[in-house]
């Protein structure tokens, strides 16, 4: 079990994960270093291999460790409602877009929508973004950071976005793409960015308002998109 919002991860291992040929421990293991990369977090161990008492301690340890999280966090703990927090409702009454908020919708179709628009298609193809209604040179952008023919990568300081076509792509260069921008009108990107969170399900997460920062362009040969604001006013 993962509590993200308090970065607890909890193992209960029940007797059969003692195994004597040691497989089922390797597996642990493995799987135990792949959630430790993602989450940063240490598993909190709940062993059943002992009588009920010593399985009531363990609980009321790791209630005691829940408990002591919320406290440290005090007004800044946020209860987990994932029904209602990624949904178009919710975003549309709030009002408002915030980073720090870690803002999430289920699809580019709910991304749309707190914006009062549609997602476009071209084809068959579905448009990464959608032109904000009532707002000059403002779209709503949806990169995807897994994309088989364009590369779309956020900054390890979420300030900036690096786009540009892969070697794969061959109907068009970094260089002609980065041309285009640089000749097209300024164009302000309210921009969710396509990621999958700790239990491998995709989502679309808010990062911010970006606009081309031209010279770090030029010298990246690439368009570099630089957060301008952490928060975005919605007028829907």
């Amino acid at each position: 079990m993962y509590l993200p919002q308090l970065n607890i991860f909890i193992e209960i291992n029940e007797p059969y994960h003692k195994d004597e040929n040691g497989v089922l421990r390797e597996i642990d293991r493995i799987r135990n270093e792949e959630i430790r990369n993602v989450t940063h977090s240490e598993p909190i161990v709940i062993d059943c291999d002992c009588d009920i008492q010593g399985i009531h301690h363990r609980v009321a340890e790791v209630v005691s460790l829940i408990k002591q999280r919320i406290s440290e966090l005090g007004e800044n703990f946020k209860p987990w409602d994932d029904a209602n927090t990624l949904s178009v409702e919710y975003h549309r009454n709030k009002g408002y877009l915030k980073v720090e908020d870690n803002e999430c919708l289920r699809t580019t179709e709910d991304v749309a929508a707190v914006f009062g628009t549609k997602a476009k298609h071209r084809g068959f193809l579905r448009a990464s973004g959608a032109a904000v209604p009532g707002k000059k040179n403002e779209i709503v952008w949806w990169p995807n950071t897994e994309h088989r023919l364009w590369d779309n990568k956020l900054s390890e300081d979420g300030m900036f976005i690096y786009e540009y076509p892969k070697q794969e792509n061959k109907s068009i260069t970094p260089a002609e793409h980065l041309k285009q921008w640089l000749s097209a009108p300024e164009e302000t990107r309210i921009t969710f960015l396509r990621y999958k969170d700790d239990l491998g399900f995709c989502f679309y997460r808010f990062v911010g308002v970006f606009r081309l920062d031209r010279d770090k362009s030029i010298q990246e040969n690439k368009c570099v998109w630089e957060r301008v604001s952490d928060t975005y006013q919605l007028s829907v």
